[in-house]
């Protein structure tokens, strides 16, 4: 087990397809930040998807793009009005979720807030699931700049979302995007010495990396 079965070069995928002049407008250093790789589903479809078909979220292109799973040709390159996404999956058909971490902004615009995003490729409709106007106040400007996770779960009916730099994550219905649970990564160091900072407030809340569904791989 742990044998190398076979290496994707997502880079020359682009290079080799309509989008390379998108390279030209990214850092150089980082040309894509590859930051989730996902099969498509049984049920993929429209838009030329096949089931089997690879999503890979690019960070620094602000875009995810698939690729077809033998030939690794770029099919499909989509962007829109997210930024700077994380944890880009299949949902059903055409439809994606991803974690939009600096596309949207509060109503007076003066704060971005990120979003749990749905995006159909077949039409290029947009919907954001979470936040919206019936998320409670205290959850509707969690942000995280560059990190963060989705996660759907084996019914579909339920996605978990990551705010990573908020040290949180939410349970929403993908329905209606009401919320369900609420992950707070806070602890208590009272009792730690070494926190002399941290002991005067009593608690400390630390990056929540990702929160997954069992059997999540």
């Amino acid at each position: 087990g742990g044998g190398l079965l076979k290496e994707i070069s997502v880079f020359e995928a682009v290079i080799e397809s309509p989008y390379a002049p998108l390279l030209l407008h990214t850092d150089r250093c980082d040309p894509t930040h590859v930051n989730s790789v996902h099969p498509l589903g049984e049920d993929a479809a429209g838009a030329g998807l096949e089931p089997g078909d690879l999503v890979i979220s690019m960070r620094n292109l602000n875009a995810f793009a698939v690729l077809e799973r033998e030939t690794h040709r770029l099919k499909r390159m989509v962007g829109g009005g997210f930024l700077r996404q994380h944890a880009v999956l299949h949902f059903e058909g055409s439809r994606f979720l991803l974690l939009d971490n600096q596309g949207s902004r509060t109503a007076d615009d003066a704060l971005s807030v990120s979003r749990l995003l749905m995006v159909d490729v077949a039409n290029g409709e947009e919907t954001t699931i979470f936040p919206n106007h019936r998320t409670p106040g205290h959850l509707r400007e969690l942000y995280t700049y560059k990190r963060g996770g989705v996660a759907i779960s084996p019914d579909r009916r339920r996605a978990l979302v990551t705010f990573t730099e908020e040290g949180k994550a939410v349970e929403v219905r993908i329905a209606d995007g009401a919320v369900l649970v609420v992950f707070d990564f806070l602890h208590d160091v009272s009792h730690l010495e070494e926190l002399t900072e941290e002991r005067a407030t009593r608690a400390v809340r630390n990056q929540l990396r990702e929160i997954r569904y069992g059997g999540d791989g």
